[in-house]
Order: structure tokens, then C-alpha cells, then sequence
């Protein structure tokens, strides 16, 4: 496995967090009265939780397409909405005040059959004028029946959302493949089938010389389906899952990322890894314990251009 980016950090397994993290949350009364910069440990975490961040990204390719060039790409990833504390109309004020093109959510929305009934507060007022599109992450699927999870479907579909589980979609006025990996944290993903359309479509197009390549917008809720993505090719891959470590307490690593790629730290961020342009994002909401700790949530863009210049990054702190 190649890597263009240095590591960032090592993993621990669930055990180990619970037993490193102690007395987190049977003694946050105890944290809560440590002074750090003049407020306690959880206080400093609730307003971690909070402090939302724009991460914008101007990624270049030598063979953009050319309907592709200047086009923006919207990601949020593990809403986690049963805990989330960040208010939908902040969310959807700081999307579209970007005019995305294009939006994606990489998995984990929900965290419980009851947030079916919050689905539509905070996704009903996102729009892109060429789609929106989400695959599933292992707390879609961890509490709802196969009765709820067709329901859950459903309620996609009457938002304007596509669905893609191990399925392909083209945007012919964009040259675009928009790739949806089924959840890999609980072995739904099947790569090979998620390309199927994507491979018969360049049999067909092989035919014709003039034809330009598509680019491949793969989607997963985990970076543990990698290797097929690489075997298979892409031009990006947007990734969620890891929360970016969620708690990271100064001078130490992560305390749980729940991934291949987070044991050999890569957790967070932009990396080309086995040829692929990856990215992996923080997410909105929270995880086990509803706090984050010097891992804040973000709202990723992707700003396409065809070129050779090297990526370009921007954060923002949004009030």
C-alpha cells in the first residue's frame, strides 16, 4: 500500500478506548472543574461539539472534464442525528450559502429508529442542481428492521435524495459517475458490483476514440473498502466514519478511529493513498458520547479544476 501523506496517528479497539477514557463519563463532573485556558475539560468539549468548520478544498486534474471545471461537491458525513446538538438550519444556511452542485452524505445519519422522524428537518432544505446523493453507514442499518430500512429508503426518494447501495449512477452534462459503496463497517460493500455500470459503460465507450474519460466519484461510508476502489479506479473518494478520532486529548493520539487505514494513521483529512484521492471526514455528530474534544465537526467542499496544480485548502469557522 503506497501513501503520498505522512501518518497522523495509531488506532485502539473500542475496549481500549473505554478503559484509556476511564472515568470520561462517570467523573466529567470532576473534568468539568479542571481549569484549561480558564474553562474545565468539559466545557472546553461542549464547545468543541459545537464549533462547526468549513473545510474547502480546490482539487486539480490534468483531464477534467470540461463540464466538470469550476463545479462544487458538497460532503457531510456521520450526522449521527439521535445526538446531534448542531441545529439543521445552520446547516443548511452554511450548504447553500455555497451553491454546491453537487451533494453527497457518506453514511450514518441516523443512530436510532427515532431519528427516521428528524430525517426531514435536516435534509429537506439542501439542494444542488445536479443531485444529491447518500450511501448508508453501520448505524443506518444497526436498529431498524428491514421493514423501517425500506421506509427509510422511501423517505430519500420523497426528499430528492438517490440512494446508491453497491450502485452506480452517470450525470451525462457532467461526465460523472457518482459511485455509491454499500457500508463496509458491516460488510454490505461489494465494489466490484458497485462498478458494474461504470465497467460496462467503458466497454461500449472503448469503441469510440474520441470519447472522454468520466470522472469517478466514489462514495463509502469507510475507507475500508480501499483496496476493490483502487483495484477499480477513481478520480476521489469521499469517506466518513472515523469522527476523526472525536476525542483527542492534547499530546495524545485519537482515541478510537475503527478503521484499517486509522490504525496506520490516517483518520482525518485529504490523502492519495494506492493512487487514490481520498478523503476522510470528521462528520457532524458524535458517537457513544456525545462530545467532541479538539476534533471539531465540518462540512466539506470539493471545488474541481482541470489542471496540475497541487490541492489547496481553506478552513473556516462558522459562527
Amino acid at each position: 500500500m503506497s501513501k503520498q501523506t505522512p501518518p497522523l496517528s495509531q488506532n485502539i479497539s473500542r475496549r481500549t478506548f473505554f478503559r484509556g477514557i476511564g472515568g470520561f463519563i462517570a467523573k466529567h463532573w470532576l473534568l468539568s472543574t479542571l481549569p484549561i485556558g480558564g474553562v474545565g475539560v468539559l466545557g472546553w468539549a461542549k464547545h468543541d461539539t459545537l464549533a462547526l468548520k468549513r473545510e474547502h478544498w480546490d482539487l486539480s486534474y490534468p483531464n477534467l472534464p470540461a463540464a466538470l471545471d469550476g463545479k462544487t461537491i458538497c460532503q457531510l458525513s456521520d450526522l449521527h442525528l439521535e445526538t446531534l446538538q448542531i441545529p439543521p438550519q445552520r446547516i443548511v444556511q452554511d450548504v447553500m450559502a455555497q451553491k454546491p452542485d453537487l451533494l453527497v452524505v457518506t453514511g450514518d445519519i441516523i443512530s436510532d429508529r427515532m431519528d427516521l422522524d428528524k430525517l426531514n428537518s435536516y435534509l429537506s432544505g439542501l439542494t444542488a442542481p445536479y443531485g444529491k446523493f447518500v450511501v448508508m453507514g453501520n448505524n443506518d442499518y444497526s436498529h431498524l428492521s428491514r421493514t423501517l430500512f425500506k421506509r427509510y429508503l422511501k423517505q430519500f426518494q420523497s426528499l430528492g435524495w438517490t440512494t446508491l447501495l453497491n450502485d452506480a449512477a452517470y450525470l451525462s452534462s457532467l461526465n460523472l459517475w457518482v459511485i455509491g459503496v454499500d457500508d463496509p463497517a458491516t460488510a454490505h460493500d461489494d465494489v466490484d458490483r458497485a462498478y458494474q455500470k461504470v465497467s460496462s459503460a467503458h466497454t461500449t465507450s472503448s469503441l469510440i476514440p474520441t470519447f472522454t474519460s468520466p470522472f469517478r466519484l466514489v462514495l463509502a461510508h469507510s475507507t475500508d473498502c480501499l483496496d476493490d476502489v483502487a483495484r477499480n479506479g477513481a478520480e476521489l473518494l469521499l469517506t466518513g466514519h472515523t469522527h476523526g478520532g472525536q476525542i483527542r486529548l492534547p499530546g495524545l493520539q485519537p482515541l478510537i478511529t475503527n478503521t484499517y487505514l486509522g490504525d496506520r494513521g490516517f483518520y482525518e483529512g485529504y490523502h492519495i493513498i494506492d493512487g487514490i484521492p481520498l478523503y476522510i471526514n470528521r462528520g457532524l455528530g458524535e458517537s457513544v458520547i456525545p462530545l467532541r474534544l479538539n476534533v471539531p465537526p465540518e462540512v466539506a467542499f470539493f471545488t474541481l479544476h482541470r489542471g496540475v496544480e497541487a490541492p489547496k485548502h481553506q478552513t473556516t469557522q462558522l459562527k
